[in-house]
């Protein structure tokens, strides 16, 4: 059996997920020191300093790019099921069609009731 191949959007998304959860946890951090009143005095620190100017639009761009990432992997997970189908499909022998006798006898049927000799 084929080993299933990895997905290079699902790669992405758990990178860009990462990145989101730091991201949001310091921004977070940077809220709570600036409406605490004594950790207003103190010095900012390069990390309060950069999600100060960019965290925001760090946030932006990662929602964006965790979005697109899960549109891709859905896709590319999409078009490999039906690679499998297609090739499943074309290797299948088709079946013989079932004996006359038997179409008329369906499970609804008179005859179907009937012990068997």
């Amino acid at each position: 059996m084929q080993r299933k191949k990895v997905n290079p959007f699902s790669v992405l998304l758990g990178i860009v997920g990462i990145a989101f959860t730091i991201t949001a946890a310091c921004y977070c951090l940077f809220v709570l020191r600036g409406i605490r009143p004594e950790t207003a005095r103190a010095a900012p620190h390069l990390l309060e300093r950069l999600i100060d100017r960019w965290g925001t639009t760090a946030l932006v761009v990662e929602l964006v790019a965790l979005a697109a990432a899960t549109i891709g992997s859905i896709a590319y997970d999409e078009i490999g099921h039906d690679a499998i189908r297609r090739r499943l499909r074309s290797e299948r022998e088709p079946l013989p069609p079932p004996p006359a006798g038997d179409r008329a006898a369906g499970p609804g049927s008179a005859d179907s009731h009937e012990a068997a000799p």
